[in-house]
């Protein structure tokens, strides 16, 4: 039998910041266990991306506090992490309009997005036919971090302080009396713990399951590829919004590439013909050279989705200890800082901080108190 003041259950970015935000506040009696190895679920196959322009108050507010944390982070843990910005390319008025109306939320909320030109995204993007561009939005505050070295650098740190790390150690269902969760019995044996949290992507459905909870995630596949490394062609990360298409040059020189394609739920991880045509003939267009390129390597994985795509953050009320950290919609990169913040605090002050994530509880969706979201994609 394992024992700990908190058990995190989930090793992905998610579990291992709010394990660091604990261990901040003091805590230092902590467990993660986590069904693979480390990262190994969304947090590996994500794009990388950091932003705060999005079009809800609680999207902002809990991605500004995250840009700010990924900095601080990035220099206690030695990752790479860099402010090279986001340029979303737009194809027509329509989209341009609509656009505006962003620029406008965000910057009234301290986001210093701004509308550009072609030549002003040529500037940003050298490489780029800035003929095929109608117009782009430029966010410099947003970036990206390199997801292995976050996670595993953040993992070795908290181990030195005594947070144990369990891998391969797969949650089977949670063990309740009255109105506790008191552990959680997994492949290894029992894990006893005073709070316990559930970091587990679609997995904290599964897991609340078991003790007669319902929660509204659905998995969603997702496609990615990253070709050949180059030296750098351009810092941003670039969101083709008419098709739903991201590129960004990695630390390490590859393109990483992704872009919808039409999946039903909880469809299982299969590769693609249409992902490899529709991307290419996407970033080609932008980028002709691209066409002699070679692609290295072509993964799915899942977004876990809500209706509304924002997370599920706090307690439930059925249980006075058990805490939930899921559903982020293919965003749970890059607001995880905020997110542990959050879980720690909730944990420790028995209230979040940042306050807004109260109002992202599960609770929301039983009282009809949905927060709505237009910028979901990238």
């Amino acid at each position: 039998m394992i024992r700990a003041s908190v058990a995190i259950v989930g090793g992905g970015v998610s579990g291992v910041f709010t394990a660091h935000y604990l261990v901040e506040l003091g805590l230092r009696d902590i467990v993660v266990i986590e069904k693979n190895y480390l990262g190994s679920g969304s947090t590996f196959r994500c794009a990388t991306g950091i932003r705060a322009s999005f079009t809800s108050r609680e999207h902002v507010e809990l991605m500004k506090y995250s840009v700010d944390e990924w900095l601080r982070l990035s220099n206690i843990y030695g990752f790479n992490y860099l402010r090279g910005g986001y340029v979303w390319l737009l194809s027509n008025e329509e989209e341009l309009e609509r656009f505006k109306q962003y620029v406008s939320f965000q910057n009234k909320h301290g986001i210093p997005t701004r509308i550009i030109d072609p030549p002003t995204i040529k500037e940003l993007v050298p490489p780029i036919r800035e003929e095929e561009v109608y117009a782009g939005v430029h966010d410099p505050l947003a970036g990206k971090a390199d997801p292995f070295k976050a996670v595993l650098n953040t993992a070795y740190r908290l181990m030195e302080k005594g947070v144990r790390f369990y891998t391969r150690t797969r949650a089977l269902r949670l063990l309740v009396s009255r109105d506790k969760v008191y552990g959680i019995e997994t492949n290894r044996g029992v894990v006893v713990a005073d709070n316990i949290v559930l970091a587990t992507g679609y997995g904290t459905k599964e897991l609340l399951k078991t003790i007669n909870i319902k929660i509204p995630l659905e998995n969603i596949p997702h496609h990615a590829l990253i070709t050949e490394a180059f030296k750098e062609a351009f810092k941003p990360l670039l969101v083709d919004w008419a098709t739903a298409s991201y590129i960004v040059q990695t630390f390490y020189g590859g393109f990483l590439m992704g872009t919808d394609i039409p999946e039903k739920p909880d469809t299982p991880l299969i590769n693609r013909l249409r992902f490899l045509y529709k991307i290419t003939r996407v970033w080609t267009r932008y980028f002709p050279w691209l066409s002699n390129v070679n692609i290295l390597r072509y993964w799915t994985g899942y977004y876990v989705n809500t209706p509304d795509h924002h997370p599920i953050l706090g307690p439930i009320e059925e249980y006075e200890n058990l805490y939930i950290a899921a559903g982020f919609s293919g965003h749970g990169f890059m607001i995880a800082p905020a997110t542990g913040t959050a879980i720690a605090h909730w944990i420790i002050d028995g209230k979040p901080y940042p306050e807004i994530a109260g109002n992202l509880k599960l609770e929301r969706y039983r009282k009809g108190r949905l927060v709505k979201e237009l910028a979901v994609f990238g």
